[in-house]
């Protein structure tokens, strides 16, 4: 007795460490190869959809040869990017006089983060002037280059408000500039009418004047101002592909007055279903549920609605929108009551997939492969996310490809069905077997009991 059972629980350990030994995992090198460090984006294709777990589990970005490298699985989108501004006051570092009277600042915009320089503001309280001023930034060496010819600012509030303060920079990351004013006095010259009136006993006298002002202003900056400007990506609609299902059936059921049709989704993330019947006019209620453990999981209910009669506008809703979902098989019924079932011609079914990408930071000289179809669940890995804020910054990802899938499905072991069963069923397996030793030993126990005294007369 214990020789069996040391005997089986030799052979259920090599069993499991078989299991443990065989991955049945799928491998396919991704096609590219960074010339720079680079953030890439690998899409998902129909097979991988098929063989990996939920969550993406098993999902893994690897080196070729070496270990797993951290990805991000995420749902394509359609974004449209916007550009955000933020005024940056600068620090005035240095002002001087030019000799030909013009005045020189020298400022700086402090911080460590990357600039992208748009816009250059000069604040002034003065009003009613003309000046002109040169940016220049400074090389390497410590000299000072004009970006440009010098560009006018300018106050014509007296006539209108109409003015002029800021200058175009093309996109610039310094954060020293010079500044060079024109003129570092401004200079205002006004008119005006003035009228006296003269009398005496025979008449009166008037007379007018014009008279003129020389003002001589300094230019006072009260600020320094530089618009930095980053490209935003703002999220848009999910991206989705209209295709037609692997396969469907349809099965009526008189008796319940309704139409089955099971369709075949072969694990893909749907957003929706497309029910194309060959009728033309027709309202149904009906149901769409997916396959699970145990039966059939509710997603969602609604109506499939065509009108297509004379003198009115053409109706039509064949699309039902689902939760996302990954399941092998999903489930639609629709409720005919006493009208005639709705029949499908090929290819009537069609599914909203959402498309998916693999996101990865590629190394120069480094060859990457897509890993998945691992036999048994598996924790999902939790990597960082800093390539998604990579590419909300406006910045967009290098695409790169996968090989071709292998043909057919992936080929589990014996070992790996052998771990399985005892996974799904290793309490019964256990209960019977304590229920069969225990059985021996009452057997045995009964067998060792002395017989029972005769309690016949003697003669």
């Amino acid at each position: 007795m214990r020789m069996l059972f040391y005997a089986g629980g030799c052979w259920c350990a090599a069993a499991l460490s078989l299991a443990a030994a065989d991955g049945a995992r799928v491998t396919r090198v991704i096609q590219g190869e960074a010339t720079a460090t680079a953030v890439v984006a690998v899409p998902l294709d129909n097979h991988v959809f098929a063989h990996t777990q939920p969550q993406w589990a098993d999902l893994r970005v690897t080196k070729v040869g070496g270990h797993d490298i951290p990805r991000v699985i995420e749902p394509e989108r359609d974004y449209r990017f916007e550009e955000s501004h933020t005024e940056r006051r600068a620090v005035l570092k240095n002002i001087q006089q030019l000799p030909d009277g013009g005045l020189a600042v020298v400022c700086e915009l402090e911080g460590t983060n990357a600039l992208t320089l748009t816009r250059l503001t000069v604040r002034t309280p003065l009003r009613d002037y003309e000046q002109s001023v040169t940016v220049s930034t400074q090389s390497a060496d410590g000299t000072w280059t004009p970006l440009r010819a010098a560009e006018p600012l300018f106050d014509y509030s007296r006539y209108a408000d109409v003015k002029k303060e800021s200058v175009t920079l093309p996109n610039l990351t310094n954060r020293l500039f010079k500044l060079e004013i024109a003129r570092a006095d401004d200079t205002v010259f006004s008119t005006y009418a003035s009228m006296t009136e003269e009398r005496d006993a025979a008449e009166t006298r008037q007379r007018t004047f014009k008279r003129y002002s020389v003002e001589q202003r300094p230019f006072r900056i009260d600020a320094v101002l530089f618009r930095d400007t980053r490209q935003v990506a703002v999220a848009g609609k999910l991206r989705t592909e209209r295709v037609a299902v692997p396969s469907f059936t349809v099965e009526e059921q008189s008796d319940r007055k309704q139409t089955v049709v099971t369709i075949e989704t072969a694990q893909w993330p749907l957003t929706g279903l497309v029910l194309l019947p060959e009728q033309q006019n027709f309202d149904r209620s009906i149901t769409v549920a997916c396959e699970a453990p145990g039966g059939w999981r509710l997603l969602t209910s609604g109506r499939l609605t065509r009108v297509r009669l004379p003198n009115t506008a053409p109706v039509e809703q064949c699309e039902i929108t689902l939760p996302e979902t990954r399941a092998a098989r999903l489930r639609v019924v629709i409720a005919n009551h006493d009208n005639p079932p709705l029949t499908f011609a090929p290819n009537s079914v069609l599914a909203l997939r959402q498309a998916y990408r693999a996101l990865f930071i590629a190394e120069p000289g480094v060859r990457y492969a897509l890993t998945y179809g691992a036999p048994e669940a598996v924790t999902a890995p939790v990597y960082e996310q800093s390539v998604l804020n990579y590419l909300r910054g406006g910045r967009k990802a290098e695409v790169w490809s996968l090989a071709a899938a292998p043909d057919g499905g992936i080929h589990v072991g014996f070992a790996v069905c052998v771990r399985r069963f005892f996974v799904r069923h290793g309490l019964l397996l256990v209960s019977l077997a304590v229920m069969v030793a225990l059985g021996l030993l009452i057997l045995r126990a009964v067998r060792r009991l002395p017989p029972p005294p005769d309690s016949g007369d003697s003669p």
